[in-house]
């Protein structure tokens, strides 16, 4: 038969949504069985319930783990008016969740204690964290802000967790668990309408087929409106219109034999982020050369390119004609006498902008579309020992185009073509020993992947034609593509040495291969039958790595328990696409492909854990202090064209995380989280350009000094008619850099996010809901990018004179005003 899951509402005397915090914050009650972290209840009792984990995947209760976890059951996260994982990170302390800067949330930022990585979201570029649905690895951060769908809870596990899970988790890992079929007829409908025309649908069904086998199948839909207004058309950036589906088929053929097969797909699209142009620039790089003008320290005007980008606009885009000149420049003028007329076209168009207003030029578009298989089997060999087997297979494909200046005037375009398809599989046995005080568990771990990025640029330095391929007006062409294979081997064992004392032994074993090719207009030229011709260029590397584990814990009593843990992280290295112009003559090896080294860090951790006052107090904290090694740090040149690359250098991130849960009376749950990160670069660190890039006065990238959450929970009894709740969250993060790299970062705002939530629900099935998402309407900023001058700006870390005068202009994207919506769910 196939089992039924818990759906475990936790009741301790009381009706509430149990909520655990700090190395696992419980904000959700409906936390159930999964394959690799499991949430049970625990037998009656009066105060805060019990909540057992799997996180080492086996069985042990939240505040027996030795490690940093924050669980978030699907009830409590609609409770929390969250929807997708974009926001999610508002309410955990010491997590950040968003886009990358300049593609806004077509692809996926994540950093938790200030770790994370791949701020561009470049394929040459991976993150420190790893991103998981059903244990299988959601491999790249294109589509990653996933909607959650059926979903049983979100997981954070913070710090390295090299040795269990996949590749590049030295940061930590987001587990996204779904619910599993079951042997109950069952399932639920659901429908929101909102604020800016929201208009939500979603349902879940889930049949058993016999005795052996069950179906679940779940979809949604998700449309709203943008809030940041372009003048242009009257059109809203911003906008959500997402869809997902999810097929899972499960069969017991045997009482020892679990077999579980989910295809799912993912598709959106939007018209760009909500993003604004709060300052611009008219003497930087490209503001002035599509005006045929020279800035100091720039490279010289090429007409032909100048003359390619005006071709794309009437010449009436410019108010001032480009200062007379028309569609076509002749020559280079001088900046002194243009600088007045840029700047006149710029203050027109956006000083018809605002903080939730831009002029607009061509619509952005973005367009996301993927789909993933897995197949999962699970054999009891013995009473002792249990075989695991995890399949995974996705391909995605994405379409982003942007008009970065927001004006109708051509200064730079750019559309993204990303084509990712990648393959996991892993093996696992895990069992126990010596009358169970061993728990050991190891596996190897297999990953593939193939991913193209067909860039297309336009700007005045690159013109909007392609010679190599004779189009015109589609851009000019930047081509990337990578292979990479990576192997891993794991063992983890903990050992009880007395009934208070255990002692944890892990180490894994990774192998990373890669194989990387760049092609680039202009760039790359070799002679071919004497003529200096642009080529692919491609390199090739391996890098390989030990990651141990050592932890103890020790249990004073029944309720409180304390632990100390080494852990080292690991990520693989990779190749820069700083592609020169001639190869025979380039001062950097391999035609400008210079390779950047894996990079290592060392997590120390401490942490407390106890229950008092009969468990209706609960209070953790956790003390950590991560020794970074080759870090893999994200550098800009101008160029032109601007060259992303990556440098190795070490930093030092420090902190602690503490978590609060009281049930004070009967029906009241409090919660509180508070998070604090000290993270510094331990040297200064010189750029391809041989100059000073950043010093340990620069701001860390994703990393607020000072998070916290406060939260309440009030559930009233209404007898056989339901219960009827109400919920109260608050989330804050302190400033923060958008961008590793201090020339082109902004430093966004604090900010905090209060959501709220009343809820009816009857025993019936139905659920009628009143929901309130950023309540006191705070202005903030999601993300951030500023490649505009002039240099004299103040660059984070650097002295005056070195920032960015490339684009001549910084956008940020602007978060979700305050909204409401009504929420109406039936469930069978």
């Amino acid at each position: 038969m196939l089992p039924n899951p818990c759906h475990a509402r936790v009741r301790r005397g009381f009706r509430s949504i149990a909520v655990s915090s700090a190395s696992l914050l419980a904000l959700g009650g409906i936390l159930a069985p999964a394959a690799a972290q499991e949430v049970a209840q625990a037998p009656e009792q009066t105060g805060l319930g019990d909540i057992v984990v799997t996180a080492q995947r086996y069985e042990q209760r939240l505040q027996d783990a030795p490690i940093s976890i924050v669980a978030v059951g699907g009830e409590q996260l609609a409770s929390m008016g969250v929807d997708s994982l974009n926001g999610f990170d508002t309410f955990v302390p010491n997590v950040t969740i968003g886009g990358t800067s300049g593609q806004g949330n077509s692809v996926a930022n994540f950093a938790i204690r200030g770790i994370g990585g791949a701020p561009s979201g470049s394929l040459t570029q991976e993150s420190a964290v790893g991103v998981y649905i059903d244990d299988v690895l959601y491999a790249r951060p294109n589509g990653a802000l996933l909607d959650l769908l059926d979903i049983e809870r979100i997981e954070v596990l913070r710090g390295p967790q090299g040795t269990l899970f996949g590749r590049n988790t030295a940061g930590g890992a987001i587990r996204y668990v779904t619910k599993k079929p079951s042997d109950q007829i069952e399932g639920n409908v659901r429908a929101v309408i909102g604020s800016y025309d929201r208009r939500d649908f979603s349902g879940v069904l889930n049949l058993p087929l016999g005795d052996i086998f069950a179906a679940r199948v779940s979809f949604s839909s998700n449309d709203r409106d943008g809030y940041v207004k372009r003048i242009v058309d009257g059109n809203r950036l911003g906008s959500i219109n997402s869809q997902t589906g999810r097929l899972q088929l499960r069969a017991r053929p045997t009482d020892r034999l679990d077999i579980n097969f989910s295809v799912d797909t993912i598709r959106s699209k939007d018209n760009g982020s909500a993003t604004i142009v709060p300052n611009w620039s008219a003497s930087d790089i490209f503001t002035a050369g599509l005006y045929g003008a020279q800035v100091p320290g720039g490279p010289p005007v090429n007409v032909a390119l100048v003359n390619q980008m005006r071709a794309l606009m009437p010449a009436s885009v410019s108010r001032s004609n480009y200062c007379g000149q028309g569609t076509t420049l002749a020559a280079p003028v001088a900046l002194s006498s243009v600088l007045g007329c840029i700047q006149s076209d710029m203050d027109y168009y956006h000083n018809q902008g605002g903080k939730k207003t831009v002029y607009g030029g061509v619509p952005d578009v973005s367009k996301f579309d993927s789909t993933g298989l897995s197949l999962s089997l699970s054999y009891e060999l013995s009473d002792t020992v249990t075989l695991n087997s995890i399949s995974g297979y996705r391909n995605s494909d994405q379409y982003i185009f942007q008009d970065w200046d927001r004006t109708p005037l051509p200064f730079m375009q750019q559309v993204d073509e990303n084509k990712i398809e990648y393959f996991t599989q892993e093996f696992q046995a895990i069992g126990t020993a010596f009358d169970k005080r061993l728990k050991w568990q190891a596996g190897v771990f297999y990953y593939w992947d193939d991913a193209t990025n067909y860039r297309r640029r336009f700007d005045p330095t690159a013109g909007a034609n392609s010679a190599s391929e004779g189009t015109i007006g589609l851009g000019a062409i930047e081509n990337k593509f990578i292979t990479t294979k990576s192997i891993a081997a794991y063992s983890q064992g903990t050992f009880e040495i007395t009934d208070r004392l255990s002692a944890t032994v892990g180490i894994r074993w990774t192998q990373d291969k890669k194989d990387f090719s760049t092609f680039r207009d202009g760039r790359g030229r070799v002679l071919v039958n004497g003529v200096l011709t642009p080529t692919q260029q491609s390199r090739k590397g391996k890098w390989s790595n030990f990651s141990p584990k050592v932890s103890i814990d020790y249990k004073w009593t029944p309720d409180i328990m304390t632990y100390a843990s080494v852990a080292q992280g690991f990520k693989g290295g990779g190749f820069n696409d700083t592609l020169q112009t001639t190869c025979s003559t380039s001062p950097l090896p391999f035609c400008g492909l210079s390779e950047y080294q894996e990079e290592n860090l060392l997590t120390y951790e401490i942490g407390f854990r106890s229950e008092f006052f009969n468990h209706r107090l609960r209070f953790n904290t956790t003390f950590f202090q991560t020794n970074y090694k080759d870090q893999q740090i994200q550098l800009i040149d101008m160029g032109p064209p601007p060259l992303q690359y990556i440098v190795n250098g070490d930093s030092t991130v420090k902190g602690v995380e503490v978590e609060l849960m009281a049930a004070p009376v009967d029906g009241l749950v409090l919660r509180g989280g508070f998070g604090y990160v000290d993270a510094k670069y331990d040297d200064a660190m010189i750029g391809l350009s041989g100059k000073t890039a950043l010093t340990p006065q620069t701001p860390y990238f994703r990393s607020p000094k000072y998070s916290y959450t406060l939260g309440a929970n009030y559930s009233y009894d209404l007898g056989d008619f339901g219960d009827l709740s109400f919920d109260l969250n608050y989330g804050y993060k302190s400033k923060q850099a958008s961008f590793p790299n201090p020339t082109n970062m902004s430093i966004l705002p604090s900010y905090g996010i209060l959501n709220g939530r009343i809820e009816l629900k009857a025993d019936a099935g139905w659920t009628l809901a009143v929901v309130g998402t950023n309540l006191t309407n705070e202005y903030y900023f999601t993300n951030g990018f500023n490649p505009g001058g002039p240099t004299t700006k103040a660059t984070p870390g650097l002295p005056g004179g070195t920032h960015d005068f490339l684009m001549g202009f910084e956008i940020l994207d602007v978060g979700r005003p305050r909204e409401f919506a009504v929420e109406l769910k039936y469930k069978f």
